[in-house]
């Protein structure tokens, strides 16, 4: 047999003997077996052996690296030729269906089922289970091929006839043994470990196993086992182990305390000392290496250092990162290894990972000028929370900064992501499987249905998803594909169609078929859509043909299929969906045939196929580059222990450091035997390891400081112990807001555009901080001395048309021509909210607005019966307009009474609704032609007739009291005899049936009559409406906000005006107010106020033309 094993200090040791190793001589097609622990120090490997074998000469680096294959730790069963991993029944995939099998067909493992929620998803669960069994307990697993029901064989426990003692599984953990017996009696092949031990025949001549920081016990018996066979030649496989041990002094010194040999039996794992000699942080941080150390001498092995030539070790640190990596080699700290000022480690203290992302993109601008010939592929980011960073880096780091003399983009590639994270077609795959089966939300359906491959195919444009929206608001989809499937999620209601996508679709394409009308209920009980247009219909084609293919998949969620068949189903969905001629689907189809080549014919429930292929697609990682000519970004692992020349540790706070929750009955946690991982001790030597492996600088941010409070946070443990070690090495201690930091830590302001990052000193000594010029702009204007806001020189063409709700609309608010007609925004409508998947069992009041509205104008428009109210009745709940049952049934009745009771008061009044007659004027006035329609009554010529329902209260009434003010003022000034504006309301305490306190209905309809004063003739009018169009053009171009009566009060009591103002502000209505548009949800008085006269000058002729006399509403201007 021979089996070496080295320690080396760094993988940097491993380039030599990897070279020495390819020099060997081997048969030309026999390639060479190099072994190592990530994909990342593969590609780290393969670049730096380009550079010495083969290239024309050492500054060129222009070699080739060719036959040889690179495996990983996993590999080595392949190695000794036990398997092949596709072929292997044993896999994890193929298990899984093998346990299926035995489940489903073995009544007393329901429990099992019920407990993982599916057969499949606790096949998984078991078959992952049992493959750990295989690797991390391979003795037990030879003790059940031997049908003994034990754990695994311990060292030390000898019975009294001398043999090994075994543990017996207890009682209830021994349904795992009898169920593992079932799978290896299906599969007729053994085991893993039990194929591994009796394995015979050829072996590789040769085996570098280099660059792992330790080696469990399974994988000491598989190079055992492969340094003892034998190759074509007949000699023995000469296997080379290379393991990353930093310190040669705490080798030594732990070799005094190594446990006896119990040759083929792992030791229990022991408490170490936690006061032996050497720096604290380093031997707790190297107590998975120590503890590898102990095993291997369990096991007759005791490797020794490849020490570096003495001329190589530095003897004096050149800078704080290297005293602490000399700590470390030392295993302590020694008196030379002091604190030296640079900028080699620093700490960055944010408030997010958003600006843990614009910190560190500003902090390698600076390594980047600091460090001479510094590269970007010689930068490397890894972060524990990559997922959750991604995003923020690809924002930051996509931007360009431009200057007078550079323009500079730092190039970032992000590794080590989930497959659905970098396939289009694993995207639109995860999106499907989550919409198909659920209650079919408008978010989830437009995921799939807009998604860019489903776009690229159906060639949807912008448009199209304009029309969409529009139908999908008005129809008010909600819930559902129809009525039917709504019983899986508990409503047993299948002749209810409303709000499910097949009735909004029907409504949507009866409305183009049928003309505009009275909506009412026609074929299969269906009410068209109104305001549809017959071009619309090749917009809504695609959305038609895309529910379709989601309809025909979603019918078979309601039975069980085999794996096979449901990958089938799901492959031709996709395929319906994007086309056959893209490679998109590559990727997705490729993770379904993985899944169909290994299926049995057992029926499953789609919940399982589902949560296995998200799960699959979101978890897997996707293969991505991870040495290019970019700086590159990945997890912890991938290229953990690669040098780079900086390394960044990014996102390193909350529950990185947290212990994973094992299953209470896996058997792994019955036992602690030496070698088994420790979460919390791997957190630690993977950060450890970023710390050696940096040649120039270590560069951590985390979060560091409350986001909402901005006050410090403490330090997860690793990074506080950390600090510590940094602080014996006599980096001193400052204080911050009466507490003491360390002089690495950084801390950085809440927002990139804080002024702070601009000055010298501001964060770092002697240099400005920040590069982005955009932030700095930010900052300016935030720091400036507040300025007036001052009227634009050149003013946009004047209107040469108003129309009256306009100008009405401004009388009752200054702010809406700016931010309705010059902004365009509309503050009542929110398109970010997500629409509920649920049914609505209220309506909001904008709804009942609307819909009582519609009755009272169709009411009018009718001959008023009892069957128009009928017919409306059955169409509004048909098409969802109210809630269903009886929640809506109150609404109805409200709105249907009102009709008839305003119907009735205006008779009364003499002012008959039915003898309206609308008539168009238009007055001109300084240059302005000013159109409005006045509802003139046939009865009463002189009064017109207005309908506000919703003007319940005096503050409802402002705007329907303006309009008719405009209205008023028109008609006089055209010369038209009009003396009063009529507004009918719903009164406030009114509802049907109600009564006051005596018993008696209450009155459902009052009156508000609007005049204007007795003085005002018609060129006073004229005048009047000149000076509001004026004024109206200055609130165009310019913000001017009320804020209640704040503004007003400002003219005469600027304290009452502030008092008034701050009322505003805090109310709970300012929320929807046309102010937060413009100055936010917390305005300043003083700056919103700052240019006294500019205000004064526009708000003294506003208040006076907008007056009506006090407790009336006779219009009074001053």
């Amino acid at each position: 047999m021979s089996l070496s094993i080295h320690y080396i200090a760094s993988l940097d040791a491993v380039v030599d003997e990897a070279v020495e190793f390819l020099s060997q001589p081997e048969d030309f097609f026999t390639a060479y077996k190099i072994v190592l622990p990530t994909i990342g120090a593969r590609s780290w490997l393969a670049d730096e052996l380009a550079k010495r074998l083969g290239s024309t000469s050492g500054d060129l680096s222009d070699g080739i690296v060719a036959g040889v294959d690179f495996s990983y730790p996993g590999s080595l069963s392949r190695l000794i030729g036990s398997c092949k991993d596709e072929e292997d029944p044993w896999s994890v995939q193929r298990l899984t269906f093998i346990v299926l099998d035995i489940l489903v067909e073995t009544p007393h493992y329901d429990w099992l089922i019920q407990q993982a929620g599916g057969p499949l998803l606790a096949a998984r669960r078991i078959a992952d289970r049992f493959d750990r069994y295989h690797f991390r307990r391979p003795g037990m697993i030879l003790a059940w091929e031997d049908k003994k029901p034990v754990l695994a064989p311990e060292a030390g426990e000898v019975s009294e006839s001398g043999g090994q003692m075994l543990v017996s599984l207890a009682r209830s953990d021994r349904w795992q043994f009898e169920l593992w017996q079932l799978a290896r009696a299906a599969i007729h092949q053994p085991s893993p470990p039990a194929r591994e031990q009796n394995v015979q025949g050829r072996g590789p001549s040769a085996v570098l196993v280099a660059g792992l920081e330790g080696l469990a016990f399974h994988q000491i018996e598989l190079l055992k086992k492969l340094a003892t066979l034998t190759d074509a030649n007949g000699s023995h496989c000469n296997v080379k182990v290379l393991l990353v041990h930093p310190s040669s002094p705490l080798r030594m010194q732990w070799e005094q305390t190594l446990p006896l040999k119990t040759l083929g039996y792992p030791p229990k794992k022991q408490e170490i000392d936690v006061l032996q000699p050497g720096d604290p942080l380093v031997t707790s941080w190297l107590r998975g290496t120590q503890e590898a150390q102990m095993l291997l001498a369990s096991q007759g092995l005791t490797p020794t250092h490849m020490e570096k030539e003495e001329n190589e070790k530095e003897k004096t640190p050149a800078t704080l990162l290297k005293s602490l990596q000399q700590t470390i080699s030392d295993g302590i700290c020694s008196t030379e290894n002091v604190h030296i000022q640079d900028e080699s480690v620093r700490i960055h203290r944010c408030h997010d990972l958003s600006r843990q992302a614009e910190v560190l993109h500003d902090a390698l601008l600076h390594s980047f000028k600091h460090h001479k010939n510094l590269s970007p592929h010689d930068v490397l980011i890894v972060s524990p929370r990559i997922s959750e960073l991604a995003p923020h880096l690809e924002a930051v780091f996509s931007r360009k900064l431009t200057g007078k003399s550079h323009n500079i983009e730092l190039p970032l590639v992000i590794a080590d992501r989930g497959i659905r994270e970098v396939s289009a077609g694993a995207e639109l795959l995860v999106a499907l499987l989550k919409l198909v089966g659920s209650r079919c939300s408008v978010e989830d359906m437009l995921a799939v249905a807009t998604h860019h491959l489903v776009r690229n195919h159906y060639d949807i444009d912008d448009n199209t998803l304009e029309v969409w929206t529009r139908c999908i608001e008005r129809t008010r989809i909600r819930w559902g594909i129809d009525g039917p499937r709504r019983k899986r999620d508990g409503l047993d209601q299948p002749e209810l169609a409303a709000h499910t996508w097949w009735q909004g679709l029907e409504r949507m394409l009866l409305g183009i078929l049928l003309p505009d009308g009275t909506p009412e209920v026609v074929l299969g009980g269906i009410v068209p859509l109104t305001g549809v247009d017959t071009s619309d219909i090749e917009s809504l084609a695609p959305l038609l043909s895309i529910v379709r293919v989601i309809d025909a998949f979603d019918r078979l969620v309601a039975n069980a299929h085999s794996v096979r068949d449901w990958c089938n189903h799901i492959e031709q969905a996709l395929i319906q969906l994007v086309g056959d001629d893209t490679d998109e689907l590559e990727v997705a189809i490729d993770e379904l045939e993985q899944l169909r080549r290994c299926a049995t014919e057992t029926r499953v429930p789609y919940h399982d196929i589902k949560t296995i292929l998200v799960t699959t697609l979101t978890a897997a990682v996707g293969h991505q580059p991870l040495r290019t000519g970019a700086i590159t970004a990945t997890s912890m692992i991938p290229l953990r222990a690669v040098p780079f020349r900086v390394i960044c540790v990014a996102g390193f706070d909350e529950d990185v450091a947290e212990s994973s929750v094992n299953d209470s009955d896996d058997l792994v946690e019955r036992q602690k035997l030496l070698g088994d991982s420790d979460p919390r001790i791997n957190v630690r030597r993977s950060f450890l390891d970023c710390v050696l492996s940096a040649r120039n600088q270590l560069i951590i941010t985390c979060t560091g400081m409350s986001v909402s409070t901005n006050v410090s946070l403490p330090l997860i443990t690793p990074l506080a112990e950390f600090v510590d070690f940094v602080g014996r090495h006599g980096v001193p201690l400052r204080s911050r807001n009466g507490e003491e930091y360390s002089e690495i830590e950084v801390f950085h302001p809440r927002h990139a555009c804080s002024h702070k990052n601009f000055e010298i000193h501001g964060i770092r000594p002697d240099i400005v901080w920040s590069h982005d010029q955009k932030a700095l702009h930010v900052a300016k204007v935030l720091g400036a001395k507040p300025q007036p806001v001052r009227l634009r020189s050149t003013l946009p063409p004047p209107r040469t048309l108003l129309e009256l709700t306009s100008l009405a609309a401004f009388m009752h608010d200054p702010l809406w021509p700016f931010v309705r007609e010059t902004l365009a925004i509309n503050p009542w409508r929110n398109d970010d909210v997500e629409i509920p998947a649920t049914l609505p069992l209220a309506l909001s009041p904008s709804e009942q607005r609307e819909l009582r509205d519609n009755y009272i104008h169709r009411f009018l428009n009718s001959d008023q019966s009892k069957e128009f109210e009928h017919i409306w009745t059955e169409s509004v709940r048909a098409d969802g307009d109210v809630p269903i049952w009886g929640f809506g049934e109150a609404a109805i009745q409200e709105i249907t009474a009102f009709a008839e009771a305003v119907v009735q008061q205006t008779n009364e009044d003499g002012l008959s609704l039915m003898n309206r007659q609308p008539e168009m004027i238009r007055v001109e006035v300084n240059n302005v032609q000013i159109s409005g329609t006045l509802q003139i009554s046939k009865d009463d010529s002189t009064s017109l007739i207005f309908l506000s329902p919703g003007a319940k209260t005096t503050a409802q009434f402002q705007r329907p009291k303006y309009l008719a003010l405009g209205q008023l003022l028109l008609a006089r000034a055209a010369g038209v005899p009009i003396t009063r504006a009529c507004v009918y309301s719903q009164h406030e305490k009114w509802s049907p049936n109600a009564v006051d306190a005596k018993g008696k209905p209450r009155k459902a309809v009052m009156v508000r009559e609007v005049m204007l004063n007795a003085s005002i003739n018609s060129q006073t009018a004229k005048n009047l409406l000149g000076a509001l169009c004026d004024l109206y053009q200055q609130a165009a171009v310019s913000a001017y906000s009320s804020f209640g009566k704040a503004a007003a009060e400002f003219l005469n009591d600027q304290n009452k005006s502030k008092k008034t103002f701050n009322s505003f502000v805090s109310h709970k209505s300012f929320e929807k107010s046309l102010e937060v548009v413009v100055y936010g949800r917390s305005p300043v008085f003083e700056n919103v106020f700052l240019d006294h006269e500019r205000h004064k000058k526009f708000f003294k002729p506003y208040v006076a033309l907008t007056y009506f006399k006090p407790r009336t509403n006779i219009y009074s201007p001053e």
